[in-house]
């Protein structure tokens, strides 16, 4: 990832003859290191257990972990060059011990936005001090620190747009070609079943007319509390007062979606392998479709990925993944039994003759399931 702010690394002695590696570090220089590789790995096991232990989230605690790793083996490299950098640590003698700290934390937000905000600076410190004295090491703390930037901006998002997206795990995708019954009734219908979510998707259908029906679904989301969300189209969604966007690998980039929508829109991106649902977060998505797990109408492009993406998906990437593929009553005990814990749909409720009906049951299993998985942890 590339951050406009920042140069890439590049030596700024401007000329003068800096060592780049000396025999021996000076006092100030060691004690420095010392004192901000300390603040680092501190304050990255500081973010890493509450991503773990408080939102339970795998992929981004062990991002944490990583560069808790990473930032540990540079203090191993410089003191087998130069020996311990706690040799000479002398707490009494520094002016800003007795400083106080910057008090209690008011919410788990404010922790982890104050350790990010810690491990940014000391990343940033531990950089300059080795430009002095070794290029390359130099070079893996700044990666390392635009690391911490790409891992804030996802808990962020997950922090803040995640409350959204919470425990709605009914996602119900409406195409009026495949409705049986009317499209707006239809999707009454399948929200007093549990929807929590609806996405519109027409990819053939004219603009004008998409905002128009785009419109109408969102007099019937808001009255519910369910989600809008437009299959694609980022004008559609901006006009109509949709929650936000889904789209696709060959889309818009979604960090660039924002650009638009902005910083409170839910972007959720198709994934249909490990790699792509890895770069998700990075990309800017606050969740993602996970398959098609089977064969269906809506994908006759794309061959199916199989239940085993789901435990993938999951393993790699931080953010909600929704199951999809003809999820529907005849194969969400397979879906369920796969690890799945959101799902989306389509013809599984609204080609239904009772589209309530098919959306409790669904809800039902979902939450049957949910609720085993909770005993058995």
């Amino acid at each position: 990832m590339v951050w406009l702010d920042e140069e890439p690394f590049s030596d700024h002695s401007g000329g003068m003859n800096i060592q780049s590696s000396p025999d021996s570090l000076d006092p100030g220089s060691q004690r420095t290191l010392d004192a901000a590789l300390h603040r680092l790995t501190e304050g990255l096991r500081t973010l890493e257990d509450p991503c773990r232990f408080h939102l339970q989230n795998s992929p981004l605690a062990a991002g944490w972990q990583d560069l808790r790793r990473r930032a540990s083996g540079i203090r191993v490299q410089l003191e087998k060059r130069w020996g311990p950098l706690g040799a000479i640590r002398d707490l009494s003698g520094d002016p800003l011990s007795s400083v106080e700290g910057t008090g209690p934390h008011a919410h788990l937000q404010g922790l982890l936005a104050a350790n990010t905000s810690r491990v940014r600076e000391a990343s940033r410190s531990i950089e300059e001090q080795l430009r002095l004295v070794d290029s390359d090491l130099a070079q893996q703390m700044q990666e390392i620190r635009y690391s911490i930037y790409s891992l804030d901006s996802i808990c962020t998002g997950i922090l803040t747009r995640g409350k959204s997206l919470g425990d709605r795990r009914l996602y119900l995708l409406v195409t009026e070609s495949l409705c049986r019954g009317d499209i707006y009734e239809t999707t009454e219908a399948a929200i007093a079943g549990g929807a929590d979510i609806v996405q519109l998707r027409e990819k053939d259908c004219p603009t004008g007319q998409l905002l128009d029906m785009a419109r109408r679904l969102r007099a019937i989301t808001e009255k519910t509390d369910t989600l809008l969300i437009i299959n694609d189209h980022i004008a559609v969604a901006q006009l109509s007062g949709a929650d936000g966007v889904h789209l696709g690998q060959e889309d818009v980039p979604p960090h660039e979606a924002r650009k638009i929508l902005g910083p409170d829109a839910i972007i959720g991106l198709s994934t249909h392998c490990k790699e792509q649902a890895g770069k998700a977060a990075g990309l800017g998505a606050d969740y993602i479709g996970v398959g098609p797990i089977h064969e269906t109408r809506t994908k006759v492009h794309r061959s199916s990925v199989g239940t085993g993406y789901i435990t993938e998906s999951q393993s790699c990437c931080p953010l909600p993944g929704f199951a999809i593929g003809r999820v529907d009553d005849t194969t969400i005990d397979a879906v369920l039994s796969a690890g799945a814990d959101r799902i989306a749909i389509c013809t599984g409720i609204i080609g239904k003759e009772d589209p309530e009906a098919a959306t409790r049951l669904l809800a039902e299993k979902l939450e049957a399931a949910r609720s085993e998985r909770n005993v058995g942890a």
